[in-house]
């Protein structure tokens, strides 16, 4: 398994090594400082099975660098390793294309289970940054809740609702509107609250008699 790491402190890095190489017998950790480091890595390398960077680093910042490495590498997992545990930072990464967002706060039994996860294809973001993500996801909705009263729903919320009422799953939503999965997942849960809906056909089937989707969608 060949994992890079980018981050610009070397003292992390040598402690994380030890962490890393519990998840197999033959773990191959490539070291980059920062993401010109990271960018000649990942263009050079065939065989990489994960990448986890980290948002503060020197010149170009983790979030901003995202897009980019995901295109260099499309199919490679990229997980975000940050100090932050700030609900915006998780949400941009997330829709930036991180498979998973892990603070450098948790220990390293959390930190394997997680990366574990990762690996078995599944999106990972810690419970307690979740509640942060919905809380904010809640005050931004009360938000344009205020500025449009005649819509319990965000304008994204409304694109996602669109493509339920087709009948897409969350992948396919995803992918249509270029967000993370785990992005969707957190507006179907919101559209499904703000309508009070048992489920995804009940959401729609209100959505309908409210007239915020087309009733022949």
């Amino acid at each position: 398994m060949h994992i890079l790491l980018v981050d610009d402190h070397t003292l992390f890095r040598e402690a994380l090594l030890h962490v890393l190489n519990q998840l197999d017998d033959q773990v191959v950790v490539l070291e980059a400082a920062n993401v010109l480091e990271a960018t000649q890595f990942i263009a050079h390398s065939r065989n990489l099975d994960l990448v986890l960077l980290d948002i503060d680093l020197p010149g170009v910042d983790g979030l901003t660098a995202l897009p980019g490495l995901r295109e260099l590498a499309p199919t490679v997992p990229i997980v975000v390793l940050s100090g932050s545990e700030n609900a915006l930072d998780v949400k941009r990464a997330l829709e930036q294309g991180s498979v998973g967002y892990i603070p450098k706060s948790c220990t390293s039994h959390e930190m394997l289970t997680a990366l574990n996860i990762i690996l078995q294809g599944d999106i990972f973001v810690p419970p307690k940054l979740l509640i942060k993500i919905e809380k904010e996801t809640l005050l931004v909705q009360e938000q344009d809740e205020k500025n449009a009263p005649q819509s319990p729903l965000t304008a994204r919320q409304i694109d996602v609702l669109v493509l339920m009422a087709q009948g897409l799953p969350n992948k396919s939503i995803a992918k249509t509107l270029n967000l993370a999965e785990g992005t969707v997942k957190l507006h179907v849960a919101a559209i499904m609250r703000a309508l009070g809906a048992r489920n995804r056909t009940h959401a729609v089937t209100e959505a309908t008699r409210l007239g915020l989707v087309p009733a022949s969608t």
